[in-house]
């Protein structure tokens, strides 16, 4: 296509972002910086909300004064522009400046939704970065916009920033409920818990939460488990063994909270299909690249004993992995320890389990001290939980922070603090006191 036909395509996109209302968006707990020098990046799997929260984050511009006209956003997955090369990348900032040459000397902000469909556009993102006045925001997929090499091209231009399922905070939000003052002690406690079934079982991808009818979320969330397979792995990695691939991530979403090992893996799967275990650590490296699972590796002082022990498996979200897995049972205990293990996932600390006489779910360590948390998710609390925690500490005498999730219990035993889900989730930054 002509350089001028694609330059009038930008055009077009431009002057309809101008004049649109933009869509109601709904407010989310991550906030990266507007004036920040560096280029801004938000990464994470798809339908998670990315797009809506590039609107957020112009509707806070707008809020504060900047004019409509210096803010430039593009939807890189427009099938209008598509397919664009990086090359025609030039066009789009013409295009904005023949439309509005009195911003030429002003700062502009640039939202590029999905950037990594436009194969090489770190180059001109860097150059733009360098000699025009612009703040620059991206979006794109866990795997392309957070990887090494990306970090490495923009040479320490930029700062990342992960966008995940919604907290159970942000669901509640996202359903209309406002937390009230002490709300432990009033009717709305009620209210919350049975909200915490419902995320529990469906999980926080935002297009899931807003639909109330289960039959369509379940169909919502088949279609994600496909387009991972499928788009996010099997066509970007050009998989051709799409079938060891499909057991793979079943059997992670099936073995949240439990141990995984890809020398018991490759014994298992190699009785029934094809399977190298290079070819297994092959798509286990893609699958983590995706933001789907996080691998824990056992706390130790020790990088030997790290790596030669099995890892844990945490998965994203509980939604999927509820519709794929055949239960028994709610099988709450297991879902909820992973529910802890993604919530404490999410930020910059590296997540460990330990295991000694008895077993600790999480181990983060925190400024030199260590924090050790485990979850019990039933009607009474086992002795063990408390046991395993207390040996844990006489191990490791850096061990300050000792705390059980619970279901309902809230005190003190010995040194370990209670505390129920419901309250941690909400609270997670008030309650990792333990005094």
């Amino acid at each position: 296509m002509a350089q001028a036909d694609k330059k009038n395509q930008f055009k077009f996109l431009i002057q309809e972002f101008q004049t649109q209302t933009l869509p109601e968006a709904y407010p989310r707990d991550l906030a990266v910086p507007l004036t920040s020098d560096k280029i801004v990046a938000v990464y994470g799997p798809r339908r998670i909300g990315k797009s809506y929260y590039f609107y957020t984050l112009i509707q806070k511009l707008l809020a504060a004064g900047v004019a409509k006209d210096r803010i430039l956003y593009v939807n890189f997955e427009d099938d209008r522009i598509l397919p664009l090369k990086a090359e025609e990348l030039n066009a789009l900032v013409e295009a904005y400046f023949e439309l509005y040459p009195e911003n030429k000397e002003r700062e502009i902000y640039l939202f590029f939704d999905e950037i990594q469909n436009v194969t090489s556009w770190e180059p001109f993102v860097r150059r733009i970065h360098d000699k025009e006045r612009v703040k620059i925001f991206l979006t794109g997929s866990s795997s392309r916009l957070h990887s090494q090499e990306i970090a490495t091209s923009l040479r320490g231009r930029t700062i990342h920033f992960g966008l995940y399922p919604l907290s159970f905070r942000e669901y509640v939000s996202f359903k209309g409920m406002k937390l009230e003052k002490n709300l432990e002690y009033t009717a709305q406690r009620f209210k919350i818990k049975k909200a915490l079934e419902d995320y529990l079982e469906h999980g926080g991808f935002p297009e899931v939460v807003l639909q109330d009818n289960d039959l369509i979320r379940n169909k919502i969330l088949e279609e994600y488990f496909e387009s991972l397979v499928l788009r996010d792995l099997g066509e970007r990695h050009r998989v051709e063994n799409t079938a060891l691939l499909r057991d793979l991530l079943k059997y992670l979403f099936a073995c949240s909270a439990c141990l995984f090992s890809v020398n018991a893996y490759y014994k298992v799967v190699r009785q029934s299909m094809p399977a190298s275990r290079q070819k297994i650590m092959d798509y286990l490296r893609w699958i983590q690249e995706t933001g789907y699972f996080s691998l824990l590796p056992k706390f130790s002082w020790s990088l030997k004993e790290q790596r030669v022990n099995p890892q844990k498996i945490v998965c994203l979200d509980l939604g999927i992995r509820n519709r794929l897995i055949f239960r028994f049972s709610k099988d709450e205990g297991k879902a909820v320890e992973n529910l802890v293990g993604a919530m404490l996932t999410r930020g910059d600390e590296t997540v460990y389990y330990w295991k000694g006489q008895q077993e600790v779910d999480f181990v983060i360590p925190d400024r030199g001290d260590l924090r050790a948390i485990n979850v019990s998710y039933g009607s009474s609390v086992p002795d063990r939980e408390i046991r395993s925690l207390l040996e844990f500490q006489k191990r490791f005498k850096r061990a300050e922070g000792l705390l059980l999730i619970t279901k309902d219990a809230e005190e003190k035993r010995k040194r370990v603090k209670l505390l129920p889900l419901w309250k941690w989730l909400l609270f997670k930054k008030e309650s990792q006191t333990f005094n």
